[in-house]
């Protein structure tokens, strides 16, 4: 296999992936060794302080806590997420099930913190520009009512890093 160049790409993106890599530090280095000086680093994560469905050890360590005696829908009835863990990294199964899947399969992700995410971008000489929390849009609230609980907690991050040389990120 053939090795990519170093300083090659002005961007790179990994949407949703990154949880999914198990040495997620050595990726993170690799996207910034094939980055120009100032290229961009855009992911996606779920938003690790409020992932929900995580199990560890037979029990869940997030989720969603619900009003109970209304008439509500399930998303009407969401009020908060509960988090048992945060800190330390989870590894987990995710079962995917969607009707429109030819066979049902599973994957294995991991959670992390946000700081378990920072720490290699900084190692790696990427600095973080941006970060956004994303929430639908009302058009899309209307069209899939689930997406209610979302408008009242975060359910991703978008991060860009920007590759910087030793001497303007701080030696090291």
């Amino acid at each position: 296999m053939k090795e990519l160049s170093s300083n090659y790409f002005d961007l790179a993106t990994c949407f949703m992936s990154l949880p999914d890599i198990k040495l997620y530090e050595d990726a993170i280095s690799e996207v910034a060794r094939v980055l120009k000086k100032d290229g961009s680093f855009i992911f996606s994560i779920p938003h690790p302080c409020f992932e929900c469905g995580i199990v560890e050890d037979g029990e869940f360590i997030s989720g969603w806590i619900y009003e109970e005696g209304t008439e509500n829908t399930a998303e009407e009835k969401a009020l908060r997420i509960k988090v048992k863990k945060y800190f330390g990294t989870v590894e987990y199964e995710v079962a995917w099930t969607m009707k429109r899947l030819i066979k049902p399969f599973k994957t294995t992700s991991f959670h992390r913190t946000l700081t378990d995410y920072f720490q290699p971008l900084y190692e790696s000489g990427l600095l973080v520009s941006r970060l956004v929390e994303p929430r639908p849009m009302s058009r899309a609230v209307s069209k899939h009512p689930s997406l209610k609980k979302v408008l009242k907690i975060p359910q991703s991050i978008i991060i860009e890093a920007i590759k910087r040389s030793a001497r303007q990120y701080g030696e090291r």
